[in-house]
């Protein structure tokens, strides 16, 4: 078994660019179809005042005829990760280290956090509630003024601890829930086809704390590569908290280009650090 992602709409991507409003930064979520159509939370193969000017000197933005810079807006649902279906209501969410951008999803998971600068980069945050681990989210900040249709996801604490009891035969140690947990998930998984991605953490973490499914979706203890396109995923348990830029994944493949597409994220404990990489062939 294979920790919270066995239901994950994880089809095969093509060699385009992600794009879009998904789980975890641009994309809409899809079913896994298999096709070459390029999201976030399908895989693919690509791959936040401004001042015035003083009274005696330069102008001010306005007065020169410049736009004012694009504050955005992003909407979306707060959603199971797994089962991708009905939204999660009263879900609280906020903007790691941007103090003040909060909401609460309603009842439907539904949520609105803003304003953002356009073409940026924000890290959302879901708090763990009785029912779910919480979730750390990359989200790619676009050019508009509203960005719609962003879907933050969850994991059930049940899911979890039922996948780990699956696991515990192999484990020399228990997986410490209150700890970190980070997902390294390649999104074009069609190049798992082509050979394996090597991923390496650094630090590194300790032996028994990791596991990746094999070539034949066998899960595998200290598993270095991604191999099963049905799930191209690494797992890393009782990962400490960080900060960004304290922990950092590199990628590589036998024939293809790899890049961490979000490489600074934080690591808090009782959340899922999801990690995305792409392998995408040479020009």
């Amino acid at each position: 078994m294979a920790l919270a992602l066995g239901g994950l709409s994880l089809g095969c991507g093509d060699d385009a660019a992600p794009g879009g409003n998904g789980g975890t930064g641009t994309g809409t979520s899809t079913g896994a179809t298999g096709d070459d159509t390029a999201t976030s939370m399908t895989p693919n193969d690509s791959g936040s005042s401004a001042g015035s000017g003083n009274m005696e000197g330069s102008e001010s933005s306005s007065s020169s005829g410049d736009p004012p810079p694009v504050e955005v807006t992003i909407e979306g649902q707060v959603v199971d990760f797994v089962s991708m279906a009905a939204g999660i209501g009263d879900a609280e969410i906020s903007v790691y280290d941007m103090p003040g951008l909060t909401d609460t999803a309603d009842n439907e998971g539904m949520f609105s956090v803003g304003p953002f600068d356009a073409d940026t980069q924000a890290t959302f945050l879901v708090a763990p509630s009785e029912n779910y681990l919480g979730a750390v989210i990359p989200v790619a900040v676009e050019d508009e003024p509203t960005q719609d249709g962003q879907q933050l996801a969850q994991i059930q604490r049940l899911f979890v601890e039922g996948q780990i009891m699956a696991l515990e035969p192999q484990m020399p140690a228990m997986a410490d829930l209150t700890e970190g947990i980070v997902i390294v998930r390649l999104l074009n998984n069609t190049a798992v086809m082509e050979g394996p991605t090597t991923v390496t953490m650094d630090p590194a973490p300790d032996p028994g704390t990791f596991y990746g499914p094999d070539a034949n979706g066998a899960p595998v203890l200290d598993q270095t590569t991604i191999e099963f396109a049905a799930l191209p995923v690494l797992v890393y348990f009782n990962v400490p908290e960080a900060n960004p830029g304290e922990i950092s994944f590199m990628a590589t493949h036998p024939t293809r280009i790899c890049e961490v597409l979000f490489p600074d994220f934080p690591v808090l404990g009782e959340h899922i650090t999801l990690v995305d990489i792409t392998c995408v062939p040479p020009e």
